[in-house]
């Protein structure tokens, strides 16, 4: 059985490296997911998108929000935050700060030169998610000290091994 975290756990594994899979609810009240890049701040999550993204018009038909977001590496770790979604203007320096936490300072800078043009399709939001709830699991104490040891060496070695 997984450990649950605790709050100050599962808010110090957010402000993590990790991407998010977004839920809202689609327009004929089906779940849509998004892989998405954040930023854990201040107790809510942040995360850019268009203006006219599904995204940004489910929420302003139906504010409800699930953000799941896991280590994908075992021993296996995972936050689902539950809660409602807000629409604001995008944050000034917001994609900036995202893209250096994602891909480092130079390819950072470099992915903000082209974005504009090559991904960016118009006004930008900024989506904030406040937790209401969360769902969390911690598979760590599960793996044995001896498959803790191989995990680590096995990011150490290289992928043929």
């Amino acid at each position: 059985m997984p450990r649950r975290l605790s709050r100050p756990e599962w808010e110090r594994f957010l402000k993590g490296c990790h991407v998010a899979v977004l839920g809202t609810v689609g327009s004929g009240g089906e779940p849509v997911l998004t892989p998405i890049w954040y930023l854990f701040r201040d107790g809510k999550i942040l995360m850019r998108t268009g203006k006219d993204s599904a995204k940004a018009k489910n929420i302003a038909k139906d504010a409800r929000a699930t953000v799941c977001v896991q280590d994908e590496r075992a021993p296996y770790r995972s936050v689902t935050v539950y809660g409602r979604a807000t629409i604001a203007p995008e944050k000034a320096g917001l994609g900036a700060t995202m893209a250096r936490r994602y891909l480092g300072a130079i390819a950072g800078a470099a992915y903000m030169r082209v974005a504009a043009d090559q991904i960016q399709q118009g006004e930008e939001v900024t989506l904030i998610v406040t937790p209401e709830r969360a769902l969390t699991q911690d598979f760590s104490a599960e793996t044995p000290l001896v498959g803790r040891i191989w995990l680590i060496a096995r990011r150490l070695l290289p992928p043929s091994l």
